[in-house]
């Protein structure tokens, strides 16, 4: 009688709730690539819009200004390696999140 309540019940039940942790799991690694692959460009964008202001006349050798540009560059490497350990690209040339 317990058998046929796990074999007919139980089991079905428990590959329908693993399906749906697996679609879950995959979503929000997908979402975090998307987010990773966003703040990746914003900083991008940050950094060249800085260094430009950097490379100006009015500012060129500003120290504080230097030091911000420092930490914007690590901080954009930074991102980018978190970039290259979140996503994982699969032989076909396709991405996938791990």
């Amino acid at each position: 009688m317990i058998e046929q309540i796990i074999i007919y019940f139980l089991f079905p039940l428990t590959v329908v709730v693993c399906g749906l942790l697996v679609w879950y799991i995959r979503r929000i690694l997908s979402i975090m690539e998307e987010q990773s692959l966003e703040m990746n460009e914003r900083f991008s964008v940050f950094h060249t819009f800085l260094e430009e202001t950097y490379n100006m006349d009015l500012f060129y050798g500003e120290p504080r200004l230097k030091e911000l540009l420092e930490l914007i560059k690590d901080f954009h490497e930074w991102t980018e390696e978190f970039q290259n350990r979140v996503i994982v690209e699969k032989n076909d040339g396709t991405e996938e999140a791990d």
